[in-house]
This record gives structure tokens, C-alpha cells and sequence, in this order.
């Protein structure tokens, strides 16, 4: 345990580091007394105090550290008894639900290629509903209509969810706080009394039921949908590359121009997406606002239902199912995105 330059004498996990580096003959070495929990940072620490002692120190680590194991695991799994798989009937529970919640949609799917006029009675492969639905003028009229909704209401919470965090980001960590919490408060009140408040709102400020009362409504809820990955996209930027800006001379306006908006951009992207999908799927509120001619897709969807199911209601809900997949897996794609 002792070299020609250094001794280490060891106590559980604390070290006594005796350095001879710069001591003459007959004078007793400087202790540096560490504590370390493994191999690794015992090491670290021998490696540290030979940078700073001389080149010409040298330490042995003891035998019973080289050995030693880490106390815990490095992988977050729980290891042993403690997993979850290992408790009854866990899996046959997970399987039920992953049945419960797929197996619908992979009916719906299926049954949109029926060839008869039940929804859920099969009688061949066809693509018949797909030629109906797309040259039947009640659905291209609600698509139409629910694509525009969708399409301005995305552009208009985007620009406000990009704003927000810009503004979020620049006060005091409990102003930001608060401010994202009522901002995000639309996801946690139930849709059926943000639809009756909405249409009081409306009502109140002399609007009628129509176009307008749905843009307005729909660019209010989608804003939590976009804050939501521009917020965790801008927690992952490093700092140093704002500082730098400044540094470099930049104002603020060019700062965000030049540094932010570019390194949010994939968030911004996936926000906007999230923003478009979460307007065209919505019911509710949209139950409220429309108006003779403003009919969106889920409201005509919604009355085709009351009237009797056909095959033609699979079809559209398999392209809205298509849309809603194409973008969720692009925003993850954007979100979880790595810089180079």
C-alpha cells in the first residue's frame, strides 16, 4: 500500500492521500485526506492530486478498492424481486389492455374495406366506401371546412405558444411557473365546461355560433399542445450558446431570430402538428360553436352515426386514424431529435 512518493492509507471510504511530492528527506509528507465510494472516483482522485502535486508522485490503490463492486446497479431497472413482471397476472392484465386499446382500432380499420353496407358485418374486400366517401359533398364540405378551422387555428397558436415561451423563459422561475400552469389549465378542465364558457364568451361579445367563434375556440385549446414541446425542447438548449450571442455582440431580436427560433425549430414544427391534429379530432367544443355551413368533419361524423352506420363512417375515421399517426411519429421525431 506505499510507493517511493506517495502513501494512501484507506478507512471504509475515506482515503488519507500522503504525497512526498516536494517534501525533502526527514520531513513528513502533507496528508490530503478524501472520500470516495468506488474505484472510479478513488481513482479520479489519485489522477487530480498527481496533477497537482508533480509528475513525479505515484499512488497504488489497495487491493480491496479494485475489487469492489458498485453499490448499485447503473441501469434505473429494478433488478430482482422488486420487478414488476415478476408480480401475478401482470402480463396477462397488460396484454387485455393493449387488446382493449388497439384491437377497436384495428377493426375499424379492417371493416373499411367491407365490401356490403354494414359497418360490422362482412361480406368481401372492397375499396367501394373509399371511392363514396371521396366524392360524397357533405364530407369534402366538413373536411373542408374542418381544414381550414384546423390549418388557421394552428398557424395562430403556434405564433402565440412561440411568444409565450420566449416571454416564460425571461422571468423569475415562480412567474414562469405560474404562468405555465394557466396556460396549461385547458388540459385538465373538462372540455364539456370549457364548451359552455366558451359559448357564454361568445355570446357575450355579440358573436353568433359560426366560423369565427370556432377559430378563436380552437386556437385557445391548442395553445398547451404547442407550449408543451417547445418547452421541452428549450429546457435541453445549452446556455452557453445564448451567452455566446451576446458576447458576439448580438441584440436580443437578433439573438432570437439568429439562435432561438432555429434551435426550436423542431419543436415548433411538432407543436404546430400536435396543434392540427388536436383541432381536426375535436367534438366537444366544436358541439357548441358550429353553425349551419361551419359543420366540421367529427360533428358530420358524429350525425352520420345517428342516422345509421355504413361502412362510409370506417373510412373516414381509418384517414383520420392515418393522419393522427403520420403525426404523432413526425413530432417525436422532431422532439426527440439530437443535436449534431
Amino acid at each position: 500500500m506505499t510507493s517511493s512518493n506517495k502513501e494512501i492509507k484507506h478507512t471504509g471510504e475515506a482515503a488519507d492521500i500522503r504525497t512526498a511530492a516536494g517534501a525533502h528527506d526527514g520531513e513528513t509528507a502533507p496528508v490530503v485526506h478524501m472520500d470516495y465510494g468506488t474505484a472510479a472516483e478513488f481513482g479520479a482522485i489519485v489522477e487530480r492530486t498527481i496533477d497537482e502535486r508533480g509528475e513525479h508522485a505515484s499512488a497504488q490503490m489497495p487491493q480491496w478498492l479494485e475489487d469492489k463492486q458498485p453499490d448499485r446497479a447503473l441501469s434505473t431497472r429494478r433488478s430482482g424481486r422488486n420487478r414488476l413482471k415478476t408480480f401475478p397476472g401482470v402480463a396477462f392484465i397488460s396484454v387485455l389492455v393493449i387488446l382493449f386499446l388497439y384491437l377497436p382500432m384495428l377493426m375499424v380499420v379492417m371493416f373499411s374495406f367491407n365490401g356490403g353496407r354494414q359497418a360490422l358485418l362482412w361480406k368481401g374486400f372492397s375499396f367501394s366506401w373509399y371511392g363514396t366517401v371521396f366524392h360524397d359533398p357533405a364530407i369534402i364540405s366538413a373536411t373542408l371546412t374542418s381544414l381550414e378551422v384546423a390549418v388557421i387555428a394552428m398557424v395562430l397558436s403556434t405564433v402565440i405558444g412561440v411568444l409565450f415561451i420566449l416571454a416564460a423563459d425571461q422571468m423569475s422561475r415562480a412567474g414562469s411557473a405560474l404562468a405555465g400552469w394557466l396556460i396549461n389549465a385547458s388540459l385538465i378542465i373538462p372540455e364539456v365546461v370549457l364548451g359552455v364558457a366558451t359559448m357564454g364568451f361568445i355570446r357575450m361579445i355579440g358573436l353568433k355560433p359560426g366560423l369565427l367563434p370556432l377559430i378563436l375556440a380552437h386556437t385557445t385549446f391548442c395553445i398547451p399542445f404547442v407550449v408543451m414541446p417547445l418547452r421541452a425542447r428549450l429546457q435541453t438548449i445549452d446556455t452557453s450558446c445564448f451567452e455566446a450571442a451576446v458576447d458576439l455582440g448580438a441584440s436580443p431580436i437578433t439573438t432570437v431570430r439568429r439562435v432561438t427560433l432555429p434551435l426550436l425549430a423542431p419543436a415548433i414544427v411538432s407543436g404546430a402538428l400536435m396543434a392540427f391534429v388536436i383541432s381536426m379530432d375535436d367534438f366537444m367544443i366544436s358541439n357548441f360553436l358550429t353553425s349551419a355551413g361551419t359543420t366540421t368533419l367529427p360533428i358530420y361524423i358524429f350525425s352520420l352515426i345517428r342516422k345509421g352506420v355504413n361502412p362510409s363512417i370506417n373510412v373516414v375515421a381509418t384517414l383520420l386514424l392515418l393522419l393522427a399517426v403520420i403525426v404523432t411519429v413526425i413530432s417525436s421525431v422532431l422532439t426527440n431529435r439530437k443535436d449534431d
